[in-house]
């Protein structure tokens, strides 16, 4: 490791290590309590003190100078367009402006279009190679959202471009309110895994999108050829969520990353035993204000060998945020905001063959605003200095659904030779392969 690596590392654990210490920094005469910082403003007449509280926020800094600028960038000539507030005659709005983010090639393949007859709901996108040949699943529901019926798909192709027509894998029963959450594919020489998570719902046309959660199992299905496959229910218990595949550790288990009754874990499995149930390891709660409903997370191993797990967040902070195991995942810090922006959606983070790691999602800081598809890149884990946008063309949901979405979303990723491979819902109605040459990663 380079000594820039040592001290961006130290760097970042100094970081980690600050966050519950209570250490803080004013120009200002301050007093820690609660996690809150209490002022005291000197009062020129000699009079009563004057004091207001400030709320103190500590930041993992994982984005570069740069990168941080060029989101600025981005976010205020977008905010002055859709204003109307128009820089030149000629002015076209933030995709005229090129050079703010650079655009990476990517070769788009339809996998599977959302059409009335068969679905118009379609997200959740989980992708494997096995024994040659690509798999791709996702949930497909009738209409709306998480609704009754939803179940889980699976297609194949030899070549990424040319997908079958879907198989059922994971059926759900709309008579007795039960959905599906396409929550992982996992591949080995031996065996494939979908993972889904049966949710049973009450439906309820007050509720949001017409129905309340109740309660729910992971399920594991087992394929050894890709085409008939096995159900081992109950691998997991209520509200034991994930929402991509285990992967491995490089010590004889896999990992993945997830929350239990909202709270964020990391799930193991032996590495011959991927439809066991797995281990779980608690993380630490956050100090600060957060929300982890969906176990959407995703992680990588830094060249260093330290675990990093990145943390969807629901508490409407716009950015991510981040745990580091420094001991194979068996303790972790605290999940931790970074300056990492995103528009509250699920992320794929992973580690190229030379050991970059990257970060793909709508890494933009408004609110479910999926338009763009982005992937950053980092030389050691801790910071990310290169910002590509992957997609961005318009589009627009083309039938009406209860909480779809318009944009590119819910991304997986794996490298397969000399290409990155991309897997996406459009507006949670179509399914797409993006494929990228790894050559355009510079």
């Amino acid at each position: 490791m380079s000594q820039t690596m040592r001290a961006k590392r130290r760097g970042f654990l100094k970081t980690v290590a600050l966050f519950g210490s209570g250490a803080v920094s004013s120009s200002l005469p301050v007093t820690v309590t609660n996690r809150s910082v209490r002022a005291e403003q000197p009062n020129p007449t000699n009079g009563p003190h004057k004091s207001f509280d400030i709320h103190e926020v500590r930041t993992v800094s994982v984005l570069s100078s740069d990168v941080l600028s060029k989101i600025h960038q981005l976010r205020k000539s977008e905010a002055m367009y859709e204003g109307g507030c128009y820089v030149r005659e000629t002015d076209h709005g933030p995709r005229s402006r090129s050079g703010v983010l650079p655009r990476l090639p990517i070769r788009r393949n339809s996998v599977y279009t959302g059409i009335e007859n068969a679905g118009t709901y379609n997200h959740h996108s989980q992708l494997a190679k096995f024994r040659g040949r690509y798999y791709f699943a996702w949930s497909n529901g009738r209409i709306h959202e998480d609704q009754p019926g939803q179940k889980s798909f699976i297609a194949t192709s030899d070549d990424c471009q040319n997908w079958s027509e879907p198989q059922v894998v994971a059926p759900a029963d709309e008579a007795e309110g039960i959905l599906r959450w396409t929550s992982g594919l996992y591949a080995d020489k031996r065996q494939m895994v979908l993972y889904s998570v049966a949710w049973h719902v009450e439906v309820d046309p007050q509720a949001v999108a017409g129905r309340h959660f109740k309660y729910s199992r992971l399920d594991a299905h087992v394929s050894t050829d890709g085409q008939q496959w096995q159900s081992v229910e109950g691998i997991g218990g209520n509200k034991l969520l994930m929402f991509e595949e285990p992967r491995p550790l490089g010590d004889g288990r896999l990992m993945a990353g997830g929350t239990h009754e909202s709270r964020p874990i990391a799930m193991f499995w032996k590495v011959d035993e991927p439809a066991a149930s797995p281990e779980i390891v608690l993380m630490p709660k956050p100090t600060v204000t957060a929300s982890f409903n969906y176990g959407e997370a995703s992680w990588y191993k830094t060249p260093d060998g330290d675990l990093v797990m990145w943390f969807r967040d629901e508490a409407n902070g716009l950015r991510l945020f981040v745990a580091v195991s420094e001991d194979n995942g068996r303790s972790w810090t605290e999940p931790m905001p970074s300056d990492f922006p995103d528009s509250t959606a699920r992320i794929r983070a992973g580690h190229l063959s030379d050991g970059r790691c990257y970060l793909i999602g709508n890494s933009y800081p408004k609110f479910l605003d999926r338009r763009r598809l982005m992937l950053a890149l980092s030389e050691d884990g801790m910071k990310f200095d290169r910002m590509f946008i992957l997609l961005d063309d318009p589009t627009q949901q083309r039938a009406f659904g209860m909480l779809k979405v318009h944009g590119y979303q819910y991304p997986v990723a794996i490298e397969d030779g000399d290409r990155l491979l991309v897997g996406y819902s459009v507006n949670k109605e179509d399914i797409e392969c993006g494929v990228i040459p790894l050559e355009a990663l510079i």
